[in-house]
């Protein structure tokens, strides 16, 4: 059987999918497994991604101190995990509500889906029917019981949202994700049943997401929904989460304080119970250079996490020439940058020779330096080295490969077919933090006749307005599942994923994601996954990749077991596995 077992997960990585349950038996418990930790490096636009860091050491384990790290704010809607995908907000969510959901993207090779609050699960031959078996040892942070019943209400807030007495809550942001959900069933013996409505042998990657965490207690919530306070959310009813660190205190603008949760299920290896730390104090920190201050000056142990907080090649230089061998570097494949228009909104831009024209005319290796800070790749690179990653179902592009003169003749060819070749204006949704990106788009299409209108907005209004119908073009940062099927919450229709960069109601888009998770063999899934690609970024030309970010944050060494994702900074922002090191 384990012979069978590392065959099935050998099998797994060469897809870049995860294992389902009958593939692979899922553990009783789940261990801290060796965690991979970014060494001490140069810097570098391409780096490798993700070394494995050493065991804490034996004995009774390395408990006690407070890990200090920066936040890039205070986190939006009050702390609700299904208003926003903030890293302001994920990044202190992992120790308090947890790294995943039922399942966890497992901290060895986030690319497989291990157990979490579930220890086991079935899936019935047609891939529509999951049943999972809950642990029987997790607690809320108050010490009520976590249940079947609060997995159902949870799916139910997220997928229907809430009505009473003519008011109305709306589903969570990322309903699209979870796919076609016909009904989740609490079941006896402490089990629950989500039926699918259509076929998703990628079920277990969607669940594994960390943006999908468990944040609204059933015996919390509830109440207050009853009674007519649609708009409850998680800080209104104290942050009573599930995660290795229980809240604290808040002190808004200041410092978000969480404390070691005794209660916790997790152990590591030698079964030793996690986490090691006693707490985490969260310093929010608005502003780069002010965090880069006060890691310099030794008050932090590890910087926040979040576009603009994460290093560029220049600040890197900086904490080098400060602090030598006395910090290391954690690197990941991070957000992209890119050009979505929304096409439900009357304008030129509703032409698909309009958009493909703007596409051909970027000069996207231009926004490596000055959108990215110096860390990036785009086309026709495939990104850094990643030994888990199969590069042939990258979520990126590799077509474009014309020398730019070539692009752009092709590029004005297709404004004065189009009829506009004396150019025209349009708005852009812009969030402050990336103003860089945006500027270098206005100048770069002024001179293909684009008169592109900043519309540079804050953190709380770009959580509303990006989800709207009220601009005509955006940037896209978001970071997506590591899989094709996981890119329809960004790419999808806007009836289905409001959260989607590009706003179109395209039925074409949504039969590829059907097929994708139809598709029963690699070859039919990459040749679905190309068309699809081909028909977003060329033929309709809804959104405009320009270039992938590769995010840097900076950690002091004495902080060990940190588990460091090869992408998606949203990932194991729990901390479980940290421990500090005694400094001399």
């Amino acid at each position: 059987m384990q012979l069978r077992t590392a065959i099935l997960l050998a099998a797994c990585l060469a897809l870049a999918t995860a294992c389902t349950a009958e593939d692979a038996p899922a553990p009783a418990s789940v261990a801290a497994e060796p965690a991979p930790l970014a060494t001490p490096a140069t810097p570098s636009a391409v780096p490798t991604l993700a070394t494995p860091t050493p065991q804490p050491p034996p004995g009774d384990g390395p408990y006690g101190g407070t890990l200090v790290l920066a936040n890039r704010g205070d986190p939006p809607s009050g702390f609700d995990t299904m208003r926003t995908s903030s890293i302001a907000l994920h990044h202190v969510g992992g120790a308090i509500f947890g790294p995943g959901n039922l399942v966890m993207r497992c901290r060895g090779n986030l690319y497989i889906a291990c157990p979490y609050l579930a220890t086991t699960w079935t899936v019935d031959p047609s891939h529509t029917e999951w049943t999972f078996t809950l642990r029987d040892d997790v607690v809320w942070h108050d010490g009520t019981p976590f249940t079947a019943e609060d997995v159902e209400f949870w799916f139910d807030l997220a997928l229907n949202g809430y009505e009473v007495d003519g008011k109305v809550r709306a589903p969570a942001y990322f309903k699209g994700d979870l796919g076609e959900i016909d009904r989740v069933e609490a079941l006896p013996d402490n089990r629950v049943r989500i039926v699918l409505g259509e076929r998703n042998r990628f079920f277990l990657d969607v669940l594994a997401n960390p943006r999908l965490k468990f944040a609204h207690p059933k015996h919390l919530m509830e109440p207050r929904l009853q009674a007519g306070d649609v708009s409850v959310s998680p800080l209104d009813v104290g942050l009573v989460g599930l995660g290795p660190f229980a809240f604290e205190d808040y002190d808004r603008g200041s410092r978000i304080r969480v404390s070691r949760n005794a209660d916790y299920f997790e152990t590591d290896n030698a079964a030793r119970p996690l986490p090691f730390l006693d707490g985490i104090d969260y310093v929010i920190i608005r502003e780069p250079a002010a965090m880069d201050a006060a890691f310099r000056s030794g008050r932090l142990d590890g910087g926040a996490r979040g576009f603009g907080h994460y290093l560029t090649v220049e600040r890197q230089r900086g904490y080098d020439a400060d602090l030598g061998d006395d910090v290391f570097y954690a690197e990941m494949e991070g957000g992209r940058f890119r050009l979505a228009f929304n096409v439900l909104k009357p304008g030129p831009w509703q032409d698909p020779r309009v958009r493909r024209a703007i596409s051909l005319w970027i000069d996207r290796d231009a926004a490596i330096p000055v959108a990215l800070g110096g860390f990036g790749w785009t086309t026709p690179s495939l990104g850094p080295p990643n030994r888990f990653k199969d590069k042939a179902y990258v979520v990126w592009p590799t077509f474009d490969r014309e020398p730019l003169a070539e692009r752009r003749v092709e590029a004005k060819r297709l404004m004065a077919e189009s009829g506009y070749a004396l150019g025209f204006s349009m708005g852009h949704l812009c969030r402050a933090r990336q103003s860089t990106g945006c500027q270098l788009l206005q100048a770069q299409l002024r001179e293909l006749g684009v008169d592109l209108r900043i519309q540079l907005i804050d953190e709380g209004e770009w959580n509303r307005a990006r989800t709207s119908l009220d601009f005509d073009s955006q940037q896209g940062r978001l970071s997506v599942l590591p899989i094709p099927e996981g890119t329809e919450g960004v790419y999808g229709t806007y009836s289905v994923s409001p959260d989607s960069y590009a706003k179109h109601e395209d039925p074409k888009v949504s039969e590829f994601y059907r097929l994708l998770r139809e598709a029963t063999l690699p070859e039919r899934r990459l040749e679905v996954w190309r068309q699809l690609q081909r028909y977003i970024f060329v033929e309709q030309t809804y959104v405009v990749p320009i270039a992938e970010a590769i995010y840097v944050a900076p950690y002091r060494t004495h902080v060990k077991g940190l588990t460091v994702p090869p992408e998606d900074g949203h990932t194991h922002t729990d901390f479980t596995t940290v421990w500090l090191e005694p400094r001399p």
